[in-house]
């Protein structure tokens, strides 16, 4: 149980970080900045995070360092969330119409 919990975890992070990006795009979006990728879309993000997530998980060895490469991976995912809210923050500057 306790190892399935584990296999679990880096998706259940890279989905935390998929949706704190979307929902931060849309606070971005309704204070008049544009999104600079014209296809994004939340559901593309999350496929393509756990498909890296599952390929890392059955390709990595299982030991010390390696294991931890899926959680690495996952918490990339956070960073669309921080550069959104440094845009909307005015820390970097961002499209705006």
């Amino acid at each position: 149980m306790k190892r399935t919990r584990m296999e679990i975890m880096p998706f259940v992070l890279s989905l935390g970080g998929v949706l704190s990006d979307y929902m931060t795009t849309v606070i971005g979006l309704s204070l008049g900045f544009c999104e600079s990728h014209p296809h994004y879309h939340p559901i593309f993000a999350l496929l393509i995070f756990w498909g890296v997530i599952t390929s890392l998980t059955l390709t990595v060895p299982k030991r010390n360092p390696w294991k931890l490469c899926p959680y690495g991976f996952a918490l990339v995912s956070y960073l669309g969330a921080v550069n959104n809210l440094l845009v909307i923050l005015g820390v970097f500057p961002g499209l705006v119409l």
